[in-house]
């Protein structure tokens, strides 16, 4: 009894090009061209920098967390 047997088909291997190899995301204004940018020394010697779009109950926290190592 012979069982047939499809051919074998070899397909390359596909590359997509739906996604990049390698992507680096956009890099958007530095901290001095932002508007609003301030800067907080701290007693410790620590810096703070934010700008106009801090979230201010982030800030409080780290500050306060700050202040607690100091």
């Amino acid at each position: 009894m012979t069982i047939p047997v499809a051919p074998s088909v070899t397909v390359p291997p596909a590359e997509s090009s739906a996604r990049p190899k390698s992507v680096l995301p956009a890099k958007g204004p530095s901290l001095d061209e932002r508007p609003g940018v301030i800067e907080i020394d701290l007693a410790n010697g620590v810096r703070v920098r934010v700008d106009a779009f801090v979230n201010e109950k982030a800030l409080r926290r780290v500050l306060a967390a700050l202040g607690e190592t100091s």
